[in-house]
């Protein structure tokens, strides 16, 4: 049964449901089975209970995904937790033998890990013993598409795959804007999907919106803003967060591939600015429009920026932290159209991500302690072409967590005399501490802070890309840590950020994408664009530029 607050999730894109698969199992691994000490989130706002034909319990995601075929591998369309359309074996057909030729496709294999995850369900138990440290499993070389470490579940109407174009084909690519919006236009596509959707609206009590991530480099980021314009139209009073995302590395493209992508982000930002509440790009690089750009360098991290399984791992972190601010069980009150109402005032519908992964304590450390020696910023930027050091910050929303109350500062010392003249002391909370911190030490003219005990919790499938100095618990430290021991939890920080970054990002998609000239991509003028429309998306992009500069404040 629902519980109210229910938030709908769709995914269009390869790159988007590699976010997605982490952020899920991101999610899964954060569940609490002990009734003793319950969950801070509320996981009912992203999942729902369901029941199969034999009277299990089902917990999936309230998701759709969309991707192209031979994305998901060894992954059934309809799922698992279902008994839908068993694999036909040759002792079912009835014919004779030397009648029937049964051709069969050839089983995907899988990795060990999803080998061992598949031996768990089938004996019901988790075959670590007792007390143990999770399992370290090395992924990296072995992951070609997300299906190869989803740990969750979907439910069978969860997936919906594309046949009409190939992955990574030289001849049929889905890599035109114009060929997703064309898609969504077809009847039998668009109506399965209102249908899905519809659903899982019908089921809710009291829904807060949507989480919609895209692609937006490719023909999925047709598909997707033509959803998301559909979500406007039919659920108007309903918020639309919508994370465009850019993978972090392409090889080995043309000049003319990179155009493209180009054009189909500026498209796509035309689009979201008029039709969601709020667009948050994502992109572990520092360009990220013709080519993503040198990485972004987190100091505890040593990630492999031409693994999508590296950074859609980094982008899901940013995902699952950001968002509590409206997941929490005490946050009954705060609602995700409270913050894209907030951070999208003036017409400022974009916004700029950031992480800290993890959020650099000592093990032995206090937040008041952290907070006084340290140096430079919080937190890496997550949006391309934008930096959020020393920026201007009109209007954030941070999240803090792993860092429990008990952590906050260190029993009373240096007398009465310090504590008076340090309005530190004067803070009771994590959260009182982290927003006296931004009101003195930050360009930021208002900060909503959320704060939650629960770390992020990020035992395998999640990649071991930590450096040897983070401990087991996330802290940082001077011994190394065992090779043979994993990282299992951190702290983490993550924001949103209505900023003038944000309008030096749009300005440099601006400037890349009136250097082109349309009718030089006749894939676009075949499939629809009209010469009127690019002028238009190229307007409109300088207008919403116009929004971020200082003089536009009231």
């Amino acid at each position: 049964m629902a519980s109210g607050r229910e938030i709908v999730s769709l995914q269009f894109g390869c790159y988007s449901n590699f976010i997605g698969a982490h952020w899920w199992n991101l999610q899964e691994a954060g569940f609490v089975y002990n009734a003793d000490t319950p969950s801070e989130i509320n996981h009912d706002i992203l999942f729902r209970e369901g029941v199969t034909s034999e009277g299990y319990v089902t917990f999936t995601p309230r998701l759709l995904l969309v991707d192209l075929k031979g994305n998901i591998s060894h992954l059934r369309q309809e799922g698992v937790l279902y008994n839908h359309n068993q694999a036909i074996t040759p002792s079912d057909i009835q014919w004779p033998a030397e009648k029937v030729e049964l051709i069969c496709t050839p089983k995907e294999e899988k990795n060990v890990f999803l080998n061992d995850l598949e031996k768990e369900e089938n004996a019901m138990i988790n075959t670590e013993a007792l007390g143990s440290l999770p399992k370290v499993y090395n992924l990296d070389n072995v992951v070609n598409v997300w299906a190869d470490y989803l740990q969750t579940r979907y439910h069978p109407r969860t997936v919906s795959l594309i046949n009409q174009y190939e992955n990574n084909s030289g001849t049929n690519p889905f890599d035109v804007f114009n060929y997703g919006a064309n898609l969504w236009k077809m009847e039998q596509f668009q109506d399965d999907f209102i249908d899905r959707i519809r659903l899982y609206v019908e089921e809710c009590e009291n829904m807060q919106g949507f989480h919609i991530l895209v692609d937006g480099s490719d023909g999925f980021a047709g598909l997707g803003t033509s959803a998301v314009e559909y979500l406007e139209d039919e659920y108007s009073t309903k918020s639309r967060l919508v994370f465009p995302a850019i993978p972090s590395s392409f090889i080995n493209t043309t000049p003319r591939q990179d155009s493209v992508r180009v054009l189909n982000l500026a498209l796509s930002f035309h689009s979201l600015a008029d039709h969601s509440s709020l667009f948050v790009p994502l992109c572990t690089g520092s360009s990220g429009w013709r080519q993503p750009g040198a990485p972004r360098q987190f100091p505890h991290l040593l990630y492999n920026e031409s693994f999508a399984y590296h950074s859609s791992a980094i982008l899901a972190t940013a995902l699952d932290t950001m968002t509590l601010r409206y997941r929490l069980k005490t946050g009954i009150y705060s609602q995700l159209s409270e913050m894209t109402d907030t951070l999208s005032r003036l017409g400022r519908r974009a916004a700029v991500a950031s992480l800290g992964l993890p959020f650099a304590m000592g093990y032995d450390t206090y937040l008041q302690d952290t907070l006084e020696k340290w140096e430079g910023p919080l937190w890496q930027t997550l949006s391309p072409s934008s930096n959020l050091e020393n920026d201007r910050v009109w209007i954030q929303s941070v999240v803090l967590r792993g860092v429990p109350e008990l952590r906050l500062r260190r029993a009373q010392r240096g007398g009465r005399m310090q504590q008076d003249t340090n309005p530190a002391y004067m803070c009771s909370t994590v959260q009182e501490m982290l927003s006296l911190f931004f009101s003195c030490c930050s360009y930021a003219t208002a900060s909503h802070v959320t704060s939650a005990n629960v770390p992020c919790n990020v035992t395998s499938p999640f990649p071991q890309f930590f450096s040897e100095f983070v401990g087991l618990d996330g802290s940082v430290r001077i011994e190394r840590r065992p090779q043979n021991i994993g990282v299992y939890s951190v702290p983490a920080i993550a924001g949103i950020h209505s900023c003038r970054s944000a309008g030096e990002m749009l300005e440099a998609l601006h400037s890349d994408v009136r250097k082109l000239k349309l009718k030089r991509f006749h894939n676009f003028c075949n499939s629809g664009l009209e010469e009127d429309e690019y002028r238009e998306c190229l307007d409109h992009l300088a207008n919403l530029r116009e929004c971020y500069h200082e003089e536009f404040d009231i």
